[in-house]
């Protein structure tokens, strides 16, 4: 009977230093996943930087990303490691940066390898202009597998969720009474929770030799159907857009910098 006792013991202390040994495990494994996400939201100060986000995946990692847009757009892109990273790289590159509150959800280690699963309530802000680009959430699933006693992500899978988007790619479509020679411009733009096609007038007029155009209130001066200017009350020159040689080329860069807080690009749909 002592004997019985003893194995019942010995069971015992074995599943309970099994059990501190899984939990120390899956502590450390949280503890990586919180410093890459905290790395991420200093990674903007330095390309160098992004590699402590990405340090943690192995060579041979695939990152699955699926995005469901505030305009209800899905897609889905399989990534190597390094073309993760780029993207990282990209969004230092346009002097973004991400704010990110992490909820660790479960961390389960089965010998050498892990499976966590979390999320992230996140919001991407334009430094330049201290501005929310867009905010969103993101569900995340990684496996993790244990090497030389360093755990690395074999394979991350994101589901991303834009619930508000402020700054995208918008859309234009020009619609033209040739009896009239009135130009209406139609352009998809991001509303926060809802993309809005907004309908505005063109207007056209030559003065002195010079053409004119009006968008929303707002005169520009096409100089020798060349150049774009903005100008003030007095049509005074205060800044160049570029150069036009078309009405249709005029008319998008027009555009482009009066909704510049709301699109990062503008393509014509012709």
């Amino acid at each position: 009977m002592k004997k019985n006792n003893l194995s019942y013991l010995f069971a015992f202390l074995l599943m309970l230093i099994s059990s501190v040994s899984f939990a120390q495990e899956d502590k450390q494994i949280a503890e990586l996943i919180e410093r890459v996400i905290e790395a991420n939201k200093h990674a903007n100060n330095s390309v160098e930087k992004i590699n402590n986000i990405t340090d943690i995946f192995r060579p041979d990692a695939i990152i699955n990303i699926t995005r469901i847009g505030v305009d209800g757009s899905r897609n889905h892109n399989v990534l190597r490691k390094a073309d993760y990273k780029a993207v990282f790289v990209s969004q230092y590159h346009q002097n973004l940066h991400r704010e990110s509150n992490l909820n660790m959800h479960e961390v389960r280690v089965q010998g050498n390898v892990a499976v966590a699963s979390f999320s992230l309530d996140y919001t991407i802000m334009a430094d330049t202009k201290n501005k929310v680009v867009s905010k969103g959430y993101e569900s995340m699933v990684a496996t993790l597998v244990r090497r030389n006693d360093k755990w690395g992500v074999l394979e991350l899978n994101i589901t991303d969720i834009e619930e508000e988007q402020y700054q995208g790619n918008c859309s234009c479509e020009l619609y033209k009474n040739p009896n009239t020679g009135q130009v209406i411009a139609k352009v998809g733009a991001p509303k926060g929770d809802r993309f809005e096609n907004d309908l505005n007038n063109v207007y056209k007029r030559k003065k002195g030799g010079v053409t004119y155009f009006m968008v929303k209130g707002i005169v520009f001066e096409w100089k020798d159907l060349n150049k774009i200017w903005t100008v003030d009350s007095t049509m005074k020159r205060i800044e160049q857009l570029g150069p036009a040689k078309t009405d249709d080329d005029a008319i998008m860069l027009i555009l482009r910098y009066v909704y510049k807080d709301e699109c990062s690009q503008m393509k014509l749909l012709q």
